[in-house]
């Protein structure tokens, strides 16, 4: 009887560890920083179109009003000086990998395009509003807007890449609504 018992009692055992061990691989942990969270929103919050709008959807054929630059200048400055960083180390490095493509982007953007007037707005484009013909880019402006393109996509890849990450390991970032808003360039609001 003791046998049976004592067989019993470790079949039940080894059911409740089990079931424990399973339990536990669906509780998600939040133990995320401050500085985490406020950083996850920041980028979530991007994803949804400032960082959609400058690195994907845009076609720099186009200019692209200049607070898009200012925006992703103003996050690079806070990287570089590090004041804007991840704290979580499996997050860390590919915020790093999406900043060094974003800052390669910016800096050659910024470095071939200039401020222009299109009508009435102030755009920053690589073209001249002389030289913006419906898609009849002149030739010597082509391998530039080209390039441009490729680094935004570049970044964008990058982005994506980290962006399921930053979900998966700061959910604590979805505990409130995220707004739509510029974090770095306000003094353009009005």
């Amino acid at each position: 009887e003791r046998e049976e018992a004592f067989f019993a009692f470790v079949v039940a055992l080894l059911v409740w560890i089990f079931t424990e061990l399973k339990e536990s691989e669906e509780i998600v942990f939040r133990s995320s920083t401050q500085n985490d969270i406020r950083l996850a929103r920041e980028l979530i919050c991007y994803s949804r179109w400032q960082l959609r709008e400058l690195l994907r959807n845009h076609d720099y054929h186009r200019g692209i009003d200049p607070r898009f630059l200012s925006e992703a200048s103003a996050l690079l400055s806070d990287w570089e000086l590090k004041v804007t960083f991840f704290q979580d180390k499996r997050i860390a490095p590919l915020f790093d990998d999406f900043c060094v493509t974003l800052d390669i982007f910016c800096l050659y953007f910024a470095g071939k395009s200039a401020p222009e007037q299109f009508g009435g707005r102030t755009l920053q484009s690589i073209l001249r509003p002389d030289e913006d013909y419906d898609w009849n880019v002149p030739a010597h402006k082509k391998p530039f807007i080209d390039e441009a393109n490729r680094l935004a996509s570049d970044a964008w890849e990058r982005f994506e890449y980290l962006m399921p990450k930053v979900r998966e390991r700061v959910p604590e970032s979805f505990d409130e609504e995220i707004p739509s808003k510029w974090f770095r360039s306000r003094c353009f609001e009005q």
